[in-house]
């Protein structure tokens, strides 16, 4: 590939830059010109964005060509107390690196698997028709749900937290830049996750950060989540009240509270911290229009879910009673079908994970997509009801491989996504059932419930 000369830019800040492999780029002149929309390329700016730029363009090599023009040097001394700029461990291909082999196959063999269901891997990686339908049929479940929430009804406000979580199928797509090459509908959806997340968090916390550097201690904030009640994690230090997650009982007692923390808890935290613990700097703080739109969720969450049924319900314990049953409901769902594909033994302990490393091919072991599958788990992929109750997230380890492409495509590429990690030694975890998954979680959880590290 020919490269051009990078340009000196010394005085330009590394926040304002875009870090891929390593390297730094002025970005600024091509996002009103990028293809996936503003958002999609800003999401990157001021932070290594290597795994954003690489996953979210398998099918292409268009994208280092254009990168290439682009590239500054700059005075890395001034780089020094930046946050976010530790490149990970684990990096997708690049032509100036050592070539991920692993992930290239992978894209080969799912470009031809899609090609082979008539799905052209660019342009047609968005919603079909039959999604699209089934996104208007969810968004009028949820208006409806919504209106007997606000409006009085106990059974509204369960079938509320109901609807706010099959809705988030299309907020979650919307967030992957997967609903349509259309941008501005891909903005329009990532709304859809309003009533499990903060949709502006969202794309910080789940987007970048947890795709980025999946179950990485220092850098996922999703093994961060819940260290109130919970320890997910061996870094964790221990306290006495995590020995009751040795029960599920307390385990799911503590998923209730999961759209709380990630609806208001959590985005209150990072508008008075400007990041997320600490790992994730929350780069849209200069940005009115995105402040606003965070604050905007924010409050209306706060007033529908939480303060109207004060005014509508009658009496102030059936209004607390509404307000319990809708976010206990979406909580403990969102937590059934997000926390089981990446928290156990397996995916978790480092030992574990080094442990198998250590017997891949050299080539691959260091593979970010080794460590996207080894991070991930699926469960009944084979199951059209699962796959639909659990929002596509039955096949999490394709969609971490392929976060661009729809959730009603993942199907088509399982069987040589399986087969690839088979051929290159992967772990391939892909539980027969729910419940199994379910207990492989538990069973982790009970083994940090004690101090025995």
């Amino acid at each position: 590939m020919a490269t051009t000369t990078p340009s000196q830019s010394k005085t330009l800040d590394p926040l304002l830059l875009w870090m891929i492999h390593g390297n730094y780029y002025d970005l600024h002149t091509y996002v009103s010109r990028h293809p996936g929309g503003k958002e999609a390329i800003l999401l990157g700016r001021g932070r290594d964005c290597t795994a954003l730029f690489e996953s979210y363009h398998p099918f292409t090599s268009q994208h280092r060509r254009v990168l290439e023009k682009h590239r500054v040097t700059i005075d890395t001394s001034f780089c020094s107390k930046q946050q976010d700029r530790k490149v990970s461990k684990q990096t997708v291909s690049s032509s100036e690196q050592a070539s991920d082999v692993f992930y290239n196959m992978l894209c080969q063999r799912v470009a031809h698997a899609l090609q082979s269901q008539g799905v052209d891997p660019i342009r047609d990686r968005g919603a079909t028709w039959t999604r699209s339908i089934y996104y208007v049929f969810l968004f009028a479940a949820l208006l409806a749900s919504g209106y007997a929430h606000c409006t009085g009804s106990l059974l509204g406000s369960l079938l509320f937290g109901v609807a706010g979580w099959f809705i988030g199928a299309l907020g979650h797509d919307g967030g992957h830049f997967a609903v349509s090459r259309r941008a501005w509908l891909n903005d329009f959806s990532v709304w859809g996750i309003s009533w499990l997340c903060n949709p502006i968090m969202w794309q910080h916390q789940h987007t970048y950060a947890h795709h980025s550097f999946t179950n990485e201690f220092d850098h996922d904030p999703d093994l961060h989540h819940f260290t109130t009640f919970l320890r997910v994690h061996r870094k964790f230090q221990q306290n006495c009240i995590y020995r009751n997650q040795a029960n599920w009982v307390y385990v799911f007692w503590a998923y209730t509270f999961v759209t709380f923390g990630a609806c208001f808890w959590i985005p209150w935290g990072v508008l008075r911290e400007q990041t997320l613990y600490g790992l994730v700097d929350w780069t849209d703080r200069k940005r009115p229009s995105r402040t606003a739109a965070f604050v905007f969720h924010l409050v209306t969450y706060f007033g529908l879910v939480m303060v109207l049924p004060f005014w509508t319900h009658g009496t102030w314990y059936k209004a607390c009673l509404g307000v319990i049953l809708h976010m206990t409901t979406s909580g403990l769902i969102f937590a059934f079908f997000s926390q089981i594909n990446h928290i156990n033994e397996l995916s978790l302990d480092e030992k574990v994970v080094k442990l198998h490393r250590s017997t891949l091919d050299p080539t691959v072991r260091d593979s970010w997509a080794v460590a996207q599958v080894e991070a991930s788990n699926n469960f009944c992929t084979d199951s059209a009801f699962w796959h639909l109750f659990s929002n596509g997230l039955n096949l999490q380890i394709e969609h971490h491989l392929f976060p661009g492409i729809n959730h009603c495509h993942l199907h088509h590429i399982a069987p040589v996504v399986r087969e690839t990690c088979n051929e290159y030694g992967v772990r391939y975890k892909s539980y027969d059932s729910w419940s199994d998954i379910m207990r492989a979680m538990l069973k982790w959880l009970d083994q940090l419930s004690v101090g025995l590290d």
